[in-house]
């Protein structure tokens, strides 16, 4: 008799798969996920603290009841309108165009609050620091978001802070010149058994550009210009808490030079010859593809197994192409309103796959 009424209840239904659907918004590209309630249940287990853990900022909020928070995302504007061209004076010939969208620097800050509040939140016992992960990723699972947004919510403003924590699923990808082929050498950012600590381990290649730390930590990618504006250096601290490595970074970034970092502050500045990028895999066909923060599903389709960009590859999607994302703990298609090409636009996140 149940599994009548479960055919009922799906034929009326429709019986939908869900599925994200990607579709073009502006100057940028709107994915929005299956429809589902603005609740997370058992987003913590056992806090020291129960009371007080709720949220309330500009465009985000976090109401919670028991173990189950309730999450309002407030609708925001991130990018600004595409501006016409300007004619530049005393030059008619001469037209300003923009290379790409402009981020609203408010809407960044505020949703860099709402970080912080969380960080707050979890100092104080709310909830634990994998869940505090596990909480901003299931935020953009439920809501729709600009993709690079998206990654922003859940990694942080690095593009405003100039620095992003290293939590599970990061790798890091060196490229150090060596006189003929260059080395290579790739590193996995784990949590530590029964620990909120992570540690960075060599996966492959020589690792000489990044002496792994042998104890575990909170991690912390910076990147800092040097000679010139344009000229950035890539520096890994850690430090035994929080705390410790937020007023890490403040003296860092104020004063970039390992040789004065605190006590028990690991610090290590990755040399200018050194290709430093800190990303994800994402699963193309079956293997493993790195992609840097930030980057898009375009970049994946264009790397060679070993690491390194194949130049001239055509950006071609066979009609058969599925592209598959992280919902709810399982893998669900991406959908694209529009030209297919439009999916080579889709900022890449942990766990992405795409098959062919």
């Amino acid at each position: 008799m149940r599994w009548i009424v479960a055919i009922l209840v799906c034929l009326l239904a429709a019986c939908r798969h869900p599925a994200y659907l990607l579709k073009p918004e502006g100057r940028t590209f709107i994915l929005t996920p299956p429809k589902s309630k603005p609740e997370i249940k058992n987003a913590r287990r056992h806090p020291s603290r129960k009371t007080e853990c709720d949220i309330e900022s500009e465009s985000f909020s976090v109401a919670w009841h028991g173990n189950t928070a309730r999450v309002g995302v407030k609708p925001e504007t991130y990018y600004a309108p595409p501006a016409e061209q300007q004619k530049q004076q005393g030059t008619p010939a001469i037209t300003i165009a923009e290379s790409g969208p402009r981020v609203y620097v408010d809407s960044l800050a505020d949703l860099q609050k709402f970080r912080d509040a969380l960080a707050a939140k979890e100092d104080a016992g709310c909830f634990r620091h994998a869940e505090n992960l596990q909480l901003r990723q299931a935020i953009t699972e439920r809501f729709p978001f600009s993709p690079q947004i998206a990654v922003y919510l859940r990694f942080g403003a690095y593009t405003r802070t100039s620095y992003f924590d290293l939590t599970p699923e990061f790798v890091l990808r060196l490229v150090s010149p060596t006189g003929g082929e260059p080395d290579l050498s790739f590193y996995a950012v784990t949590r530590a058994a029964g620990d909120d600590r992570m540690r960075i381990t060599l996966l492959s290649g020589s690792g000489k550009a990044l002496t792994g730390p042998e104890t575990p930590a909170y991690f912390r990618y910076l990147y800092w210009t040097g000679a010139s504006a344009h000229n950035f250096r890539a520096t890994i601290l850690g430090a035994r808490d929080r705390k410790a490595l937020e007023d890490a970074t403040e003296h860092f970034l104020s004063e970039p030079d390992c040789e004065k970092r605190g006590e028990g502050v690991f610090c290590q500045s990755i040399a200018a010859t050194v290709g430093t990028n800190a990303g994800f895999y994402v699963r193309v066909n079956g293997r493993d593809v790195f992609v840097r923060i930030g980057g898009t599903l375009g970049e994946a389709l264009g790397e060679a197994p070993d690491g390194m960009r194949e130049l001239g590859r055509g950006q071609v999607l066979p009609p058969s192409a599925t592209v598959r994302r992280m919902y709810r703990g399982k893998l669900i298609p991406v959908n694209v309103e529009g030209p297919a090409k439009n999916i080579f636009s889709l900022v890449a996140m942990p766990g992405d796959e795409v098959t062919y």
